[in-house]
């Protein structure tokens, strides 16, 4: 898999009034951590980056690092829905 892409995207919320998020692979979950996390760091973020670097080198599962940023997303208290469809 590309970028360690995930079967199910997530669509999390990094605040504001619509800004959010859709992750589709792990690639975008780095960036996202990253660049657009609205809360600064932690243990469980930074190492959700590490995981999802990982796996865009084939070294974790695409799975292993939704799991991560799902993670850090809890311990961020970010609202987080599992799929695209969940906007309907």
């Amino acid at each position: 898999m590309e970028y360690g892409d995930w079967n199910n995207p997530v669509i999390v919320d990094l605040g504001g009034a619509g800004h959010y998020a859709i992750i589709t692979n792990a690639l975008d979950a780095a960036n996202c951590m990253s660049e657009e996390w609205p809360v600064v760091g932690g243990p469980v973020v930074d190492e959700a980056v590490l995981v999802c670097l990982d796996a865009v080198l084939g070294r974790a599962s695409a799975e292993e690092s939704r799991r991560a940023f799902l993670e850090a997303a809890q311990e961020a208290g970010l609202s987080v829905r599992p799929d695209p469809g969940s906007l309907h």
